[in-house]
């Protein structure tokens, strides 16, 4: 009797202690030579890495800190200095799915489930990300002349913001309604006569669903008449300057590109030293191009001036940091505190080239595409020196910057 019972305990002592190893879990789904190992000092294993299960790049599909979920303005003022952009534009434009796949990492095709905006949504993005500042989303019917006519109002929503995105659906507006002009010209009326240093983001949305020759037409119908209409109201010269056309999709990655253009009107002081970091960077590492992301929200803060900048060469970053962010998702366990997080290097062999991914910090990340002729294991020493020097200086600048 005693004979087995000290059998079962060894069992259940075996099992109990017993796990995966790393390298065996990747192994057998994936073609390809990989490792799972963070960064450690001195020079990497550069074949594949990919991040340890305890890395600190956010779990896909988490969720934003909301203060006052479906706050109204109309009951609830806004006691927060932070910074503002707000998103505007008629009913079913697609001013909520824009928000949820780019801020909340709700895939493109979920968003058809997503109820209409009732109220005036506020959200903190401070809270997994680099980026600091409040999201408001207006609804579609939301009247934007009644509600500033109340006393205080105005000054409310348009005095802290910094940026206007207001969403056009081209096929809804091609019926010939002059409803979304009429409330965009409304809305820069308002605004102007509070902030004038207030920036209009014109998104021609849902531009999946056209061809090229449909895109371009949509585009110049849609700008010459908003155009038209601040011209013989007296708007044009005013806030010509501060007024741009991006046309997007949450259907491919022109949303994440147009959202990045925005939220880098908030970090001007630290967008030019960003962009000089970056340019020495790919110089000294004949690097094809070079970005600085902020992690969740899959936004890039910074990019360099050296190469042109190329929407294929921006996917395949983007899709890199999708594919680490699902490495991380399967080997992490639960949220990790701020002692806890290890900085994560990883690179991936193509057909042509090399990408490598280099974790700054928590919230930002370095992703570089380098040349095959150029993807020398000799200098993987000197780039793993430089990229040092690089993080270095982006700590410097954060800490003068107080971010």
């Amino acid at each position: 009797e005693r004979k087995r019972e000290k059998e079962r305990e060894a069992v259940v002592s075996t099992q109990s202690t017993g796990h995966f190893s790393s390298s065996a879990a990747v192994s057998s789904p994936v073609c390809c030579n990989m490792t799972i190992q963070p960064e450690t000092p001195g020079i990497p294993d550069w074949s594949i890495q990919v991040p340890s299960p305890t890395a600190s790049i956010p779990l896909p599909g988490s969720t934003l800190h909301t203060s006052n979920s479906s706050a109204s303005l109309l009951t609830t003022s806004s006691a927060s200095n932070k910074p503002k952009i707000l998103l505007m534009g008629q009913a079913k434009s697609g001013k909520t799915s824009i928000r949820h796949v780019v801020f909340h990492k709700m895939s493109a095709n979920e968003t058809q489930y997503l109820e209409s905006t009732k109220k005036i949504d506020k959200w903190d993005i401070s809270s997994k990300s680099f980026l600091d500042f409040e999201l408001w989303d207006f609804p579609g019917k939301f009247d934007i002349v009644t509600y500033c006519q109340m006393e205080g109002k105005v000054e409310q929503i348009f005095k802290k913001a910094q940026v206007v995105i207001f969403v056009v659906d081209p096929l809804d507006d091609r019926t010939g309604s002059n409803n979304t002009v009429e409330k965009l010209h409304q809305t820069i009326s308002l605004a102007n006569k509070v902030n004038p240093e207030l920036k209009f983001e014109v998104f021609i949305h849902k531009s999946d669903s056209l061809n090229d020759d449909q895109k371009q037409e949509s585009i110049r119908e849609v700008t010459h008449r908003i155009s038209r209409k601040l011209i013989n109201n007296g708007l044009q010269e005013k806030i010509n300057s501060s007024l741009s056309y991006k046309t997007t999709s949450i259907y491919d990655h022109s949303i994440f590109e147009a959202i990045s253009m925005v939220c880098q009107q908030l970090l001007v002081s630290v967008i030019q030293p960003f962009e000089s970091l970056l340019n020495a960077f790919v110089y000294s590492n004949k690097m094809e191009k070079a970005f600085i992301f902020d992690i969740h929200p899959k936004i890039f803060v910074a990019t360099d001036n050296c190469n042109p900048f190329e929407i294929h060469t921006y996917e395949l970053c983007c899709d890199m940091l999708d594919l680490i962010s699902d490495f991380v998702c399967i080997y992490q366990e639960g949220e990790l505190e701020d002692k806890d997080y290890i900085l994560t290097s990883s690179s991936i062999n193509l057909h042509d080239g090399k990408l490598f991914l280099k974790q700054v910090n928590r919230n930002l990340a370095l992703i570089c595409i380098q040349q095959g002729d150029d993807c020398d294991a000799s200098n993987h020493g000197i780039l793993e020196y430089n990229f040092q020097l690089l993080k270095n200086g982006i700590h410097s600048v954060l800490k003068v910057a107080n971010m």
